[in-house]
């Protein structure tokens, strides 16, 4: 499943991450300066690049319930972004939420950490990008919006991350539990947890 293959992809990430949580040191696997040695010799003009693309087009977002499109925004710079987003009532978001909301419960906890750092890394992957985007939305300039901004919003994701599944899979997620009362016959249960979840389930053995 294409689940499992995201948390497998990030297994050493989320090690990693796990252990600075434990130790409180200082680790990122998103440096804050935006250097070409470390994100590469081309991914400042790369990011350039895909910013302007944006500009002045409607932001693509697969799925949004759209009933208008809202935007307008010109950067503190002057420049005109000129870009629109969906927008929908409350009402409409909602719904669209809680139609997945069922599945988004039932997904093991690995699914759940695959797909957030998944969304993490492809995000650092674009940012310059998203500096160029904090600039114009700011008035930073690009260091400052890189630095202060973009590598360090991940980070925090990061460490979210890895405090939940730590704690997601402290507690047991399956049990045999057995009582014995007086001289009556033993009573014995198995028990499964979820995550994340409002019930839980036990069978009479």
């Amino acid at each position: 499943m294409i689940v499992t293959q995201l948390f497998d992809r990030h297994k050493s990430l989320l090690a990693d991450a796990v252990r600075a949580v434990e130790t409180r040191e200082f680790w990122t696997p998103f440096p804050e300066i935006p250097s070409g040695k470390i994100y590469g010799e081309t991914a400042k003009a790369e990011g350039q690049a895909t910013f302007n693309a944006l500009l002045g087009q409607p932001f693509d977002l697969p799925s949004h319930p759209e009933s208008a499109r809202v935007g307008g925004e010109v950067s503190p710079w002057g420049l005109c972004l000129a870009i629109t987003y969906p927008t929908a009532d409350a009402q409409t978001l909602t719904a669209a939420s809680q139609a997945v909301a069922a599945q988004w419960a039932a997904a093991p906890v690995q699914a759940r950490i695959g797909v957030c750092l998944e969304i993490l890394t492809r995000l650092n992957r674009i940012s310059f990008t998203m500096a160029n985007a904090v600039t114009h939305t700011t008035g930073q300039g690009f260091a400052m919006a890189f630095q202060g901004w973009w590598p360090p919003r991940p980070r925090r994701g990061l460490e979210a991350i890895a405090v939940a599944y730590t704690e997601m899979m402290r507690a047991p997620h399956h049990a045999i539990w057995e009582k014995t009362p007086g001289k009556a016959v033993p009573l014995r249960l198995e028990k499964h947890w979820q995550p994340c979840r409002a019930a839980w389930v036990c069978y009479r053995l």
